[in-house]
């Protein structure tokens, strides 16, 4: 009994809320594991995923694909047959057969251009002078403007092609002027403006000629061409410096025409053009190479 009452002692000596607290807190955990405990058996288990299986299809089947009719439905889209042919250029008419024309109509002027579209005439027509651009139809006619040549026009009368001379020449089937017109129209260009190696040399030398005009052998080998007594160009030679001659577009042999819209045949404008050169920017010169004209252009730097 003395062992009994020692404990009841102590047991009495034990303070009563921590003791009360920490039972509650206990209990408390207790009940909250329980509820979890039959929440979770009371939730319905889901069954296990499966993965996927393609179903196997026999090769016996009687089901074919028809590859024919499916490139026919052109689901991506159908190629453009014209975009692979090589794209070509039209072709100039050529008119062969254009008689002098009987229309009371006089021409007072042409201003011919190697570009398409460029010429003009100036014609005398109902007691009025016009300036016609091709297409144009003529004042007082049925007639319009089709081509501009350095001596004469071509228009086009009532389905047919005739000639109207300009005043006070003759009429021939064709000039010398109007050959070297046609052969201008498919002049071919050498285009070295945007090439800075180029420019740059061309710089050098051009700086060389006008300290000592007598270096301009280093460069170019120049001599005059006459046919039937009059003057046609110039011929245009490498010098000691072939590189420079070649990188520029020019080979042996070419025939200098113009320069800048200048013709070298003429003495007086070919002096004009070479007071400019110093103050140029750019050049423009129109050789003739195996009977083709051939502009070079090229660019000085500032």
């Amino acid at each position: 009994m003395d062992l009994l009452d020692k404990v009841i002692t102590k047991a009495a000596s034990v303070p009563h809320k921590p003791l009360s607290t920490a039972i509650f807190w206990l209990s408390l955990v207790l009940v909250i594991y329980l509820l979890a405990q039959i929440t979770w058996k009371l939730m319905p288990v889901s069954e296990g995923t499966t993965t996927w299986q393609p179903t196997p299809v026999s090769s016996q089947s009687s089901t074919s694909v028809n590859i024919i009719e499916l490139q026919r439905l052109a689901l991506f889209g159908k190629a453009d047959a014209g975009a692979m042919k090589p794209k070509t250029e039209p072709m100039a008419e050529m008119i062969t057969d254009a008689p002098k024309t009987s229309l009371s109509i006089q021409l007072t002027g042409v201003v011919a251009s190697t570009i398409q579209q460029k010429g003009l005439a100036v014609i005398a027509s109902s007691g009025t002078q016009n300036t016609y651009g091709l297409g144009d139809k003529i004042k007082g006619t049925s007639a319009s403007l089709k081509e501009v040549y350095a001596d004469r026009i071509i228009i086009t009368n009532s389905g047919r092609y005739e000639t109207l001379m300009l005043d006070g020449l003759k009429y021939e089937t064709n000039s010398q002027a109007n050959k070297q017109l046609q052969q201008a129209k498919s002049v071919k260009k050498i285009d070295q403006r945007k090439n800075k190696q180029v420019a740059r040399e061309i710089q050098k030398s051009r700086d060389e000629l006008l300290a000592d005009p007598s270096k301009i052998t280093d460069f170019l080998a120049i001599s005059p061409v006459r046919r039937d007594g009059e003057l046609s160009g110039y011929r245009l030679n490498p010098g000691k410096d072939r590189d420079l001659f070649k990188q520029a577009g020019f080979k042996a042999n070419d025939l200098a025409k113009s320069m800048n819209g200048y013709d070298l045949t003429s003495m007086s404008q070919s002096m004009e053009v070479m007071a400019q050169l110093p103050e140029l920017t750019e050049i423009s010169l129109m050789v003739e190479r195996d009977g083709q004209l051939i502009e070079i252009m090229f660019s000085l730097p500032d």
